[in-house]
């Protein structure tokens, strides 16, 4: 994560009151994701990070940092690049071996979240692997062409993903 997603981690956006306790009780799991992501936007527990990522560092020797804001400010995806393996968090979601989008209500920026999301898709990809559910490894190409041209054309982003 880069610097814009502290306060989420330090628990500086927590909610209070009700929908705080509900937010630390849900679960985040299944289709309470995103329940759980319109209720509380603050992790369950402060936590620091021990390094913030920058935008096109290196880490682990063969890991590229891509700097992807739209979901949180500070979202980041990661490149493999010997496997061409694209980490990409929220930035795009992969439902039944198709690229999707993540609910428009559990993203805030949509401007931003399509410019991170266009540049997840120019990586040339060979395997996706989103924050929630398995990776996308077939069609690959043929999927990123297709949200790629979508986004391009000024598609809206849709309200389930």
């Amino acid at each position: 994560m880069t610097s814009g997603d502290t306060p989420f981690l330090t628990r500086k956006t927590a909610t209070r009151g009700i929908r705080g306790w509900l937010g630390r009780h849900i679960p985040e799991e299944g289709v309470l994701v995103l329940l759980r992501g319109l209720i509380e936007e603050a992790t369950p527990e402060a936590v620091m990070a021990d390094h913030l990522v920058a935008d096109g560092e290196i880490i682990e020797g063969e890991f590229r940092v891509l700097a992807t804001p739209g979901h949180t400010t500070g979202h980041v995806a990661y490149l493999h690049k010997p496997t061409q393996t694209l980490f990409c968090g929220d930035a795009l979601a992969a439902v039944a071996n198709k690229l999707r989008l993540m609910a428009r209500p559990v993203t805030p920026d949509l401007s931003t979240a399509t410019a991170s999301a266009l540049r997840c898709l120019r990586q040339e990809p060979g395997i996706i692997c989103p924050g929630h559910r398995g990776p996308l490894t077939e069609n690959v190409k043929e999927e990123c062409g297709r949200l790629r041209s979508y986004l391009e054309a000024g598609g809206r982003w849709p309200l389930l993903g």
